[in-house]
């Protein structure tokens, strides 16, 4: 087993959650590793690199290049799944899907209940 970062970056702060989603649609190339991390309880601070971030990372095992592409301005409430930045590759590993309430910007339903948007990034 080859880690994706080496060295990881210090301190190491364990505290965000993370999704991850790969695509091996493209069998030529060696696609990066895409990822999101949140908050476990609601936090939006920001404590070290990746935190709250969209980003991706290197998988042809020649180096340990992290690709940082946004923050992904997602506050998770345990009630409500589509708070947490869930996200997906395309096929083609060209771009980024994932969800988020925007720092709660995007409003709330008639109910009262969070809303969260659909937000695509590029991967270039």
């Amino acid at each position: 087993m080859t880690p994706l970062l080496n060295p990881l970056p210090k301190p190491h702060y364990f505290g965000m959650e993370k999704h991850f989603a790969w695509s091996n649609g493209r069998l030529d190339s060696n696609l990066p590793v895409c990822g999101a991390t949140y908050s476990p309880d609601g936090h939006v601070d920001i404590n070290q690199p990746y935190d709250g971030e969209i980003f991706c990372m290197e998988t042809d095992g020649l180096a340990s290049t992290v690709w940082r592409f946004a923050h992904n301005r997602a506050v998770w409430d345990n009630e409500y799944y589509w708070t947490e930045p869930v996200g997906n590759m395309s096929l083609d590993g060209r771009y980024y899907i994932f969800t988020s309430g925007w720092d709660n910007q995007v409003g709330v339903t008639p109910e009262g209940d969070p809303r969260t948007d659909v937000w695509i990034i590029r991967l270039d």
